[in-house]
């Protein structure tokens, strides 16, 4: 929740702004510790302006990410790095954001704990980094581990963005070509049958009965569908949701293995970059399964967190999920924990994987062709059939006449 605010400094500087906090009591005692004799506080309203202000994304965490490793790097200390690279920041979200980091700090309040009430653009994986890094001292290697992880998923997200532009382009296109027949090639030649009582052929009544359809009610079934996909993206943010949508891609035949080798990438990645920085294995898994938004990988990871604190192996209990951990991790991990060279294994098996991602993004466009091709071919032949079906009963109708 965000509340507005009015109070002096102990200087007797008048501030106004707007904070960020679960409760108006907590709001007021985040001011309060930062020196503030706070005058007025309310939640804010809303602002129609603020439905167009774009929330930070992934790129532009990045951004900070790095700008703010260059920064602690060249001896600036911290608060200025973020007071700098608020006035610079191009997001006026992330900028309001920094602004309230900046508050923080300058009253006291550690890095970590000023970044934890955003969580919806520093997410726990990330507050969890900035915690090591600050309790370790290495801050600026923390932040540029951190961008190399952001960037690695920029890399994945645009990998999968190019390799469906040209599917959806040919999605889009036939939806066009469908809803233009659907909408005056159809109605014109049923008319021509209909004011000359010419029986229709069966499939060309059942693209009539939708041709109707979309003529007399489109509009109101254009509105349910953006309704129904916009219950369906809320619903899939839910638990439920996510649990439901992962179980439906594993049984697809291309997007299925590709999604677990994402994933089984990721928490390679976040256990390499947690063990590096000399996290506790225990206290590693914890924060991955708090940041990777798999209900099947966070309950794999809750139950691993629990066996290794037990004493059992890492192997042993990843063993448990073979639906989930491929058996190259698995005996990966039984290497490492002989050799006792877990960071760099588990770097080498995540370089693995990321080149297979890699390969899987770039034959993804050609693996979906033939699917289309053969979802468009079926569409348009049953639509071509209902169209010069008619038209050669006329011709026969027309000679026998």
């Amino acid at each position: 929740m965000k509340f507005e605010f009015k109070a002096f400094t102990q200087e007797g500087e008048f501030k106004r702004g707007i904070i960020s906090a679960s409760s108006k009591e907590e709001a007021l005692k985040i001011l309060q510790d930062q020196g503030y004799l706070v005058t007025y506080l309310a939640e804010a309203r809303s602002r129609i302006l603020e439905i167009f202000i774009r929330k930070p994304s992934l790129n532009d965490v990045y951004l900070f990410s790095r700008q703010l490793a260059y920064l602690i790097k060249a001896q600036t200390p911290l608060d200025e790095a973020i007071k700098s690279l608020s006035e610079t920041s191009q997001n006026a979200y992330l900028r309001d954001v920094l602004i309230q980091v900046y508050n923080d700090l300058i009253s006291g309040v550690p890095f970590s704990k000023a970044l934890e009430r955003f969580p919806e653009v520093f997410n726990d994986y990330y507050v969890g980094m900035i915690k090591i890094g600050e309790s370790v001292g290495t801050l600026d290697e923390t932040l540029e581990y951190l961008a190399k992880h952001l960037e690695n998923q920029i890399k994945f997200k645009n990998k999968a963005v190019q390799a469906l532009i040209y599917p959806s382009i040919v999605l889009a296109m036939f939806i066009v070509v469908m809803l233009v027949l659907f909408t005056y090639v159809i109605p014109q030649i049923t008319k021509i049958f209909v004011e000359n009582n010419i029986p229709l052929p069966a499939i060309t009544l059942f693209f009539q009965k939708i041709s109707d359809f979309l003529i007399n009610f489109g509009f109101f079934f254009a509105i349910i569908l953006v309704f129904f996909f916009y219950y369906l993206y809320k619903y899939f943010q839910t638990r439920e949701g996510r649990y439901m949508f992962f179980n439906f891609v594993n049984f697809l035949p291309i997007l299925g293995p590709l999604f677990k080798n994402i994933y089984t990438a990721q928490f390679l990645e976040s256990l390499y970059y947690l063990i590096r920085g000399g996290v506790p294995l225990v206290q590693a898994l914890d924060i991955i399964k708090n940041s990777i938004a798999h209900p099947a990988y966070e309950n794999a990871l809750g139950f691993m967190i629990e066996e290794v604190k037990k004493g059992r192996p890492l192997s042993g209990a990843m063993e448990d999920f073979p639906d989930i951990f491929p058996r190259i991790v698995i005996e990966g991990m039984k290497t490492a924990e002989k050799t006792g060279q877990l960071t760099e294994i588990t770097f080498t098996i995540f370089s693995f994987y990321n080149e297979t991602i890699e390969t899987q993004f770039a034959s993804l466009g050609e693996a979906l062709q033939p699917i289309l091709i053969l979802i468009l071919g079926g569409g348009l032949g049953f639509l071509e059939a209902s169209l010069l079906i008619p038209l050669l009963n006329l011709t026969k109708y027309i000679q026998n006449f």
